[in-house]
C-alpha cells in the first residue's frame, strides 16, 4: 500500500486533486505494479512553503513523501521518481528542481506480528 502525501505552495482545487490522484495511481499501477486501490493520499496546498530565501516565495514548489509498503528494485523508484516529476509539471507547472520527493520503503506490512513482537 502506498502512501503519498504531498504538500504544496500551490493552492490545490478538487480538480487539480483529483488529476494529480488520478495520474499517481496510473504509475503506482503501471510502474511499481501495485494495486492502486490501496494507495492513500493526503494533499495539503497552499502553503507557506519556500525552496531557498524569501526571493523564491513566489515559485511554486512542493514536498511529497513516498512510503511504500514493501519494497522494489531500485530501477522501478528511478521511473517512478522521474514519472512523478513529469506528473508535477505537467499539472502544477512545479520545475523537478523546485520539488523534492522523500521516499521510505517499510517492510513487514503484511506481518505486523514480527514487528511487535518483544
Amino acid at each position: 500500500m502506498p502512501f503519498i502525501r504531498v504538500t504544496t505552495n500551490v493552492v490545490l482545487d478538487e480538480e487539480k486533486e483529483l488529476e494529480l490522484r488520478g495520474l499517481m495511481a496510473d504509475i503506482v499501477d503501471r510502474i511499481l505494479g501495485k494495486d492502486p486501490v490501496r494507495m492513500m493520499t493526503a494533499f495539503e496546498g497552499g502553503v507557506h512553503l519556500c525552496r531557498g530565501g524569501s526571493e523564491n516565495a513566489h515559485i511554486s514548489a512542493a514536498f511529497v513523501e513516498c512510503k511504500f509498503f514493501g519494497g522494489r528494485d531500485y530501477e522501478s523508484f528511478e521511473s517512478f521518481d522521474g514519472a512523478m516529476k513529469a506528473i508535477y509539471r505537467e499539472v502544477l507547472g512545479i520545475e523537478p528542481v523546485n520539488l523534492y520527493i522523500k521516499y521510505e520503503v517499510i517492510n513487514g506490512w503484511d506481518e505486523p506480528a514480527r514487528i511487535f513482537k518483544v
